[in-house]
C-alpha cells in the first residue's frame, strides 16, 4: 500500500507573521503621515485665522482714519475724531487698546510703538505691530477729505 500524502494549500505562520508585520509598518508610516498633515493643516489654518484678523483690525483703523475729521497725538495716546466722536488708541505694555464711548477694549494686536509723524508736510500715522518676532510697521497718510477740511474750518470761525 502507498501512502498518499496529503498536502494542503495553506500559509504558514512564518508567513502570516511577515505579512502582518509589513501591514503594521505600513500602516504606522499612513498613520504618521496622516498626523503629520492634519498638524500642518491646523497650523496653516491658524495662520490664516491670524491673519483674517490682521487684514480685519487693519481695515477698520484704516476706515476710522480716512473718515476722520481730526487726529491728535499726545502722550502715547492717538485721538481720531469722526464728527466729534473720539476713537482712542493706546499701547499698555504690548497689547493696543481701543476705546470708543464704553471702556478700553484690548484688540489683541501685540504693538510696540505707536506715533504721529509730520514730515514734509504730510501726516502720517505709524504703529509698529509685533507678529510672530518680527517688527510689522503700518503707516498712514493722513489727509483728510476735503469736505471734513472745509467743514472744520467753518466750525472755527464759529
Amino acid at each position: 500500500m502507498s501512502k498518499k500524502t496529503q498536502h494542503i494549500a495553506a500559509f504558514t505562520i512564518l508567513e502570516v507573521t511577515v505579512v502582518v508585520a509589513i501591514m503594521g509598518i505600513l500602516i504606522g508610516i499612513i498613520a504618521n503621515t496622516l498626523n503629520r498633515f492634519n498638524e500642518q493643516l491646523k497650523f496653516s489654518s491658524d495662520i490664516h485665522q491670524e491673519l483674517n484678523e490682521w487684514f480685519a483690525f487693519r481695515a477698520n483703523l484704516w476706515n476710522e482714519l480716512y473718515q476722520s475729521d481730526s487726529i491728535h497725538f499726545e502722550e502715547n495716546q492717538l485721538n481720531i475724531f469722526d464728527k466729534g466722536i473720539p476713537t482712542l488708541y493706546k499701547l499698555d505694555d504690548e497689547s493696543l487698546l481701543r476705546k470708543k464711548e464704553a471702556d478700553w477694549i484690548d484688540t489683541k494686536m501685540k504693538a510696540s510703538n505707536i506715533a504721529f509723524i509730520e514730515e514734509k508736510g504730510d501726516q502720517i500715522v505709524h504703529i509698529d505691530f509685533s507678529w510672530k518676532g518680527d517688527v510689522m510697521p503700518l503707516e498712514y497718510y493722513y489727509r483728510p477729505e476735503i469736505r471734513n477740511q472745509i467743514n472744520a474750518y467753518f466750525d472755527e470761525l464759529k
